[in-house]
């Protein structure tokens, strides 16, 4: 099982399915940083500064093995964690060196997918040639797999082929990690829109191209991390640092409670996504977008304030209760109908159970039932996708172009914020997170 912890916006895909695998043991979490397993006194030392830092107690006497920084308060500042560069808001990037001796690359780490490749010394695509290349005759870790390797994404492809060699991440050095060398690169990954030199994927293997493992999980498998976790704090700004952390997450990171959220499918990062508000206005603009000529409907209508209760955090819960108290009313009129299999009492000393077939179909997640919608949590893109309707849709409200996305800076202020609910918790995403400024463009 792999958690994430995530923490400040990122890009969202959602997408309308009518079966989903239910992957019961796996589980995404919305927030932060570390954790490792180099020895039980620096993990002992980590937890316990941490605990007394928040109580406002004197820090304990360290071991003098133990690093501590005082400037982050955290234990073994180092391990695990790797500094994330934001390019001009729309991707993160950060260090990873491969090979003995090492060779340095920039990567960006990217859950919506699970292999990790690096420009090779073969490949003379223009993008190669701009970035650095990886030369396997230089180290003497590395082993050939021979095996094809090709990836169609949604801006471009990249081909080559599989290789082996020592990966280091974060101080964590994961041998014989399989990964694949490029030998040519679609225009899309050239300097200056790709500052970047490969990809270091972050999903489930069963995501991965020809069947490698994925960094994280030989990390998990090798117990190279304390916990299987891994957390993002995304900073906001061009040349701003934000961070990746592998084998936990950061209590200095955020504030209040992790929201956790079962994973709908284990190959991306899916969870259910119940809707879309705009505002404070009544209607799901999921529902509202679906089967209809989203043009011809009222901006008004959209944009009025909701009589409604809002979402609270123990939204999904309460959906369930409703959802299982619909069933148990609806066994009960069914027992007086008549049951030749169960009599009335029995039904009553019985009732359905959240186990129960009939109710699983109805809870909205966590359970066998196929949720007509779902979101795929995604730090390899910035932008926010979905259906032609959905988008158009939300297009619409907020004044851009349906196909450019550009839209005029003259109203940037009128603008208000959007909630999607997530595995049943609400999200707020502001103007100032859905909205990116082109310089160039003034739009």
């Amino acid at each position: 099982m792999i958690r994430t912890v995530l923490l400040a916006p990122l890009a969202l895909l959602f997408i309308s399915s009518s079966q989903l695998a239910y992957a019961a043991g796996n589980v995404v979490s919305i927030p932060l940083q570390r954790s490792f397993n180099r020895n039980s006194n620096i993990l002992v030392a980590r937890r316990t500064a941490r605990t007394q830092i928040k109580q406002g107690k004197r820090l304990m006497q360290l071991a003098p093995d133990v690093d501590f920084d005082e400037d982050t308060h955290d234990v073994e500042p180092d391990f695990g964690q790797v500094r994330l560069t934001d390019a001009t808001d729309t991707y993160y990037y950060g260090v990873i060196s491969v090979g003995t001796p090492s060779q340095n690359f920039t990567v960006t780490f990217d859950t919506g997918s699970a292999n990790m490749w690096i420009p090779g010394v073969r490949c003379t695509s223009k993008a190669c040639l701009q970035h650095n290349r990886y030369d396997h005759d230089l180290s003497s870790t590395y082993q050939p797999l021979n095996g094809q390797f090709a990836i169609q994404y949604g801006t471009g492809e990249v081909r080559g082929f599989t290789s082996q060699d020592t990966v280091r991440v974060g101080g964590i050095t994961i041998k014989d990690q399989p990964f694949a060398e490029t030998t040519s690169e679609d225009e899309v990954f050239e300097l200056p829109d790709t500052e970047f030199d490969g990809l270091f994927g972050l999903a489930f293997k069963s995501l991965s191209s020809g069947g490698l493992v994925p960094p994280m999980t030989k990390m998990i498998e090798e117990t190279l991390v304390d916990e299987p976790v891994f957390a993002f704090a995304l900073s906001q700004g061009h040349r701003s640092f934000g961070e990746l952390l592998l084998g936990g997450y950061n209590e200095l990171h955020y504030k209040g409670e992790l929201r956790w959220m079962r994973v709908t499918r284990a190959k991306y990062w899916q969870v259910t996504m119940e809707g879309i508000w705009y505002g404070d206005g009544k209607f799901n603009l999921l529902s509202l977008s679906k089967d209809r000529d989203v043009s011809k409907i009222p901006l008004d209508l959209i944009t009025a304030s909701s009589t409604e209760a809002p979402l609270t955090d123990t939204w999904h819960q309460e959906k369930a209760d409703a959802a299982a108290e619909k069933a148990r009313k609806k066994a009960r009129r069914k027992a007086k109908e008549g049951d030749s299999e169960m009599d009335m009492d029995t039904k009553r000393r019985h009732p359905p159970t959240d186990s129960s077939p009939k109710i699983k179909k109805l809870l909205p997640t966590g359970s066998d039932a196929s949720p007509e919608t779902s979101a795929i949590m995604d730090t390899g893109t910035s932008f926010l996708l979905g259906d032609p309707s959905s988008i158009q849709l939300i297009s619409r409200i907020i004044g851009a172009d349906f196909r450019t996305g550009d839209m005029s800076c003259a109203h940037l202020n009128e603008l208000k914020s959007f909630w999607i609910s997530l595995g049943g918790f609400k999200f707020e995403i502001a103007p100032e997170h859905y909205v990116y400024r082109d310089p160039v463009k003034q739009t």
